[in-house]
């Protein structure tokens, strides 16, 4: 008689973990849904060039509050200097005036576009 009630017990608990398996999979996945981020939004700052590295494709910006700004760059990012005229990144100097446009992925910032006034003496 233990073992029919002990043998029915445990069919018991392994229907309703197994009917409750969908659900808690249907829950996980609306979460996934939900911590998925909207698309970026481009942000812009302006400010002067403090450091650009053409090797490992990173700048710094330092805003007019002093607030360092650090964003990464590809082949693809759009450098637009005085009358709209394209130049590739090596050609801004350091102390140029610039005004950036960026999206944040995780903990990094993305250069999007870039226009730019060279600094006196350049």
């Amino acid at each position: 008689m233990t073992k029919k009630l002990n043998l029915g017990g445990g069919l018991a608990i392994v229907l309703a973990a197994s009917l409750s398996m969908p659900v808690i999979a249907q829950e996980k996945k609306a979460e996934a849904k939900k911590a998925e981020p909207a698309k970026a939004k481009a942000e812009k700052v302006g400010g002067d060039i403090g450091l650009l590295d053409t090797e490992k494709n990173y700048m710094i910006v330092v805003t007019k509050d002093g607030k360092l700004v650090t964003l990464d760059f590809n082949a693809k990012t759009k450098v637009v200097g005085i009358g709209e005229t394209k130049v590739k990144m090596a050609n801004v100097g350091l102390g140029s005036s610039a005004t950036v446009e960026y999206v944040t992925k995780g903990e990094k910032n993305f250069l999007t576009k870039m226009t730019f006034v060279p600094a006196k003496g350049e």
